[in-house]
């Protein structure tokens, strides 16, 4: 199958490049950095550089294909760079790929759209209630984003399927807060972390196969699927990362209502992934004890890039 990834140099970019194009697939790329290729697995031909705001780029870089994986945003917390780029691009993406007759549309959405988990477990028909968001503004960008989708699905049958998901994991996991757990344990202070707080991690390679299945079916056309490999406390995480860093700092479980550290930790995003298992036949590719494996392992890679930027090697 001849394919467009949108933000193809990004870390799940990268993955579902390599995983897609090692399974035959004619794998394109769209990408803002891509000097040359960036290692990854295609040729010249099928690298575009530039934005999606590039009406014409999108419409070379859609034309001839058969499946879109849209991957690009900017993460900006700035409301023209959203409002005034990343739904800019969305559109023409949609658009051309609405007139280049793609069979499949799968867009990245996130759990964020939910603004706060009011429910548990979070399911699809949860409501998004993107002003009470930690990033309303990111929330607001993607809800829109997949409103989009949902517009041109039943409009013009463009078939798009939204994926959202919490955190994605693969050889190496990143992220703000994690790094900064991280460097606490090897400063030797005390990691401090709220009680029965945590969320649903996807691994890379189960996201890679919930696009695999989409591709090879039908029927997925204006859904929206929770993704998930296995859910984690922060408790459990810090533990982990005491473990792993050697640290003597203690581990300090704070009740929810007294923390007053980043909220983010404070929220308890216990992803359903049901749907996806009923509907697409979506399962995770590990079981849960191999899953904290890889994820341990991903976090160790993580430890050991803190360490060095530290000097504490």
């Amino acid at each position: 199958m001849e394919l467009l990834i949108t933000g193809g140099s990004g870390d799940v970019g990268r993955y579902l490049v390599r995983d897609l194009a090692g399974r035959g697939h004619r794998v394109r790329v769209l990408d803002r950095a891509l000097p040359n290729g960036d290692g990854l697995p295609v040729s010249q031909e099928t690298l575009f550089k530039g934005q999606l705001e590039d009406k014409e780029l999108v419409v070379r870089a859609v034309k001839g294909v058969e499946a879109v994986i849209h991957l690009a945003w900017s993460f900006s917390d700035d409301p023209l760079e959203v409002f005034g780029g990343d739904l800019i691009g969305h559109i023409n993406l949609l658009t051309a790929a609405t007139r280049a007759g793609v069979k499949h549309f799968i867009y990245a959405s996130t759990a964020t759209v939910y603004g706060r988990a009011a429910g548990h477990p979070v399911v699809e028909e949860h409501p998004c209630l993107v002003g009470e968001a930690r990033k309303p503004l990111y929330a607001l960008g993607k809800f829109a984003a997949e409103e989009l989708c949902r517009q041109y699905c039943r409009e013009q049958g463009l078939p798009v399927t939204i994926f959202r998901f919490w955190w994605a994991f693969g050889d190496e996991i990143g992220g703000r807060h994690l790094r900064n757990l991280i460097r606490a344990a090897l400063n030797e202070e005390p990691i401090k972390v709220p009680v029965a707080a945590g969320g649903t991690f996807v691994s890379m390679a189960d996201l890679a196969a919930a696009c695999r299945l989409v591709l090879a079916g039908e029927g997925a056309c204006g859904q929206v699927y929770n993704l998930g490999s296995l859910y984690l406390t922060w408790e459990e995480i810090a533990s982990k990362i005491i473990e792993l860093t050697g640290s003597a700092g203690e581990l300090q479980l704070v009740p929810q209502n007294e923390w007053t550290g980043p909220a983010f930790l404070n929220e308890v995003w216990d992803l359903s992934w049901e749907k996806a298992a009923r509907e697409l036949g979506y399962r995770p590719t590990l079981t849960v004890d191999e899953g904290r494996l890889a994820f341990t392992r991903a976090l160790l890679r993580c430890v050991d890039k803190v360490r060095t930027e530290m000097g504490k090697n």
